[in-house]
């Protein structure tokens, strides 16, 4: 077995500080990084003073050799604003915690001939990532031919020869980091599929199928373009509603179908001839109506038309508007990108390339199967790169890039640089949420838009 311990990391945590208020507070943390006998990696972050002293553990990550996270908790003594932090894969602290994570590891590597068999094998490192948020697979190409790198029994094959999985960090321009104007950033992410699960549908202990999104479809970051935030920036929410009707002869069609399927066709007959009864002793229009119905169904025409033929009434609809199922948000961003030396030239080659490749589909090795494009997750951040998420702003899920265009003579003239770059290009793009936003997302600090 061996271990290390990470350096101190101040970090920024948001903490309430009333009913509707909250407040950017600085913490510190540390991560021990442990390698057990079996492959296993350890993984446990803990709040500190500035000098690393006074640990609180705030939480506990275990990977066995295989890659699969057997305990992820966070502790009980946690602030909400650690908790929430936690839980967000973007947050700053989650940031902190993997690249903490890595600062470990490495020292762990260093000390491996000292480890014995508790070293960090070549599972080891792959846990390493794991624990520390990240997917296991190698940042510059996952399609290692030793053993760990091959998808189990299942899981997508490997990417074929050549499939770029990192890009670069970008920000255009090139002061707007040093700045405090507020910023958009583009952070992709490799895309993780979703599974079918066991969730538990009450205190009974009932239990039925649902579908793991895959930490919202999220893999580890592979690069990132920041830029200002644009003019024009919307976004609206909305919801599938549609009308609907059911008649009384509806109902009573249902019922006897209803009734045929749970109590048997027996069941099912009986309960058609009661109504046949019941619109025989019945000589008013409800006994008409149902009459009528029945025959129509028999001679395969609308019940409603026989009714409307023979008395010149219809039955009540009770029209009402249902829901049908959520929708998905688009979100589209027009940037023009104007190069004002070579520096911001090459950024702008660089970030044309990073939207226009990130978005493309994957082919795998075999060439038999197509691998989801890259993903993205937008932020809003406030007063600079090193700021806040902006909590006047809508906030976003994980996005897929539908739509990248670009116009190389935005100004109406063909016109470039020395080297061939263009004095100007504008970019557009159009994005989609690839999961619904539902209630349950927003949380209850009422002063932040949320989705």
């Amino acid at each position: 077995m061996a271990s290390a311990t990470s350096k101190v990391a101040p970090v920024k945590v948001s903490e309430k500080q009333g009913r509707a208020s909250s407040k950017s507070v600085q913490k510190y943390y540390v991560t021990d990084v442990t390698t057990l006998g079996d492959g296993s990696v350890m993984r446990e972050t803990y709040s500190t003073d500035a000098n690393g002293n006074n640990k609180q553990k705030v939480q506990e990550v275990r990977v066995d050799k295989d890659g699969n996270v057997t305990k992820d908790e966070i502790s009980p003594g946690v602030s909400a604003g650690e908790r929430k932090a936690l839980q967000d894969p973007n947050s700053q602290l989650r940031q902190s915690i993997r690249d903490q994570t890595k600062d470990a590891g490495d020292a762990v590597q260093k000390n491996e001939a000292e480890a014995a068999a508790g070293g960090l094998t070549s599972v080891g490192k792959k846990n390493q990532k794991v624990v520390g948020g990240s997917s296991g697979n190698d940042a510059d190409n996952d399609n290692d031919t030793n053993d760990q790198s091959k998808p189990a029994a299942g899981k997508q094959e490997a990417s074929a020869e050549g499939t770029r999985t990192q890009f670069p960090t970008i920000i255009h321009p090139a002061d707007l980091g040093s700045s405090k104007q507020d910023v958009i950033r583009f952070d992709m992410h490799e895309y993780v599929p979703g599974e079918l699960s066991q969730v538990n549908l009450g205190k009974d202990g009932a239990t039925g199928l649902g579908f793991n999104s895959g930490s919202n479809n999220l893999g580890p970051s592979i690069g990132s373009v920041t830029l200002p935030i644009p003019s024009g920036i919307t976004d609206q929410n909305k919801a599938d509603w549609g009308s609907n009707s059911m008649s009384a002869l509806d109902l009573a069609k249902a019922d006897v179908a209803k009734t045929a399927i749970f109590d048997g066709l027996q069941q099912g007959a009986n309960k058609f001839l009661d109504y046949l009864k019941e619109a025989q002793k019945n000589a008013g229009p409800a006994g008409t109506a149902i009459g009528n119905a029945f025959a129509a169904s028999a001679a395969g025409v609308d019940g409603q038309a026989l009714l409307a033929r023979t008395t010149g009434m219809v039955m009540n609809p009770n029209m009402e508007l249902l829901f049908k199922g959520p929708t998905l948000r688009p979100f589209s961003f027009k940037f023009k990108l104007t190069p004002r030396g070579q520096t911001e030239a090459d950024n702008i080659i660089q970030i044309i390339r990073f939207f226009k490749q990130g978005s493309a589909p994957i082919r795998s090795q075999s060439n038999l199967f197509l691998k989801s494009p890259h993903v993205f997750r937008i932020t809003y951040i406030h007063r600079g790169e090193q700021g806040e998420l902006h909590k006047k702003l809508n906030a976003f899920k994980t996005c897929a890039l539908q739509g990248f265009g670009v116009n190389y003579t935005p100004t109406g003239n063909y016109a470039t640089y020395q080297d061939g770059t263009m004095v100007a290009y504008d970019i557009n793009m159009s994005f989609t949420e690839i999961v619904p936003i539902f209630n349950d997302d927003y949380d209850m600090d009422d002063s932040f838009i949320g989705f």
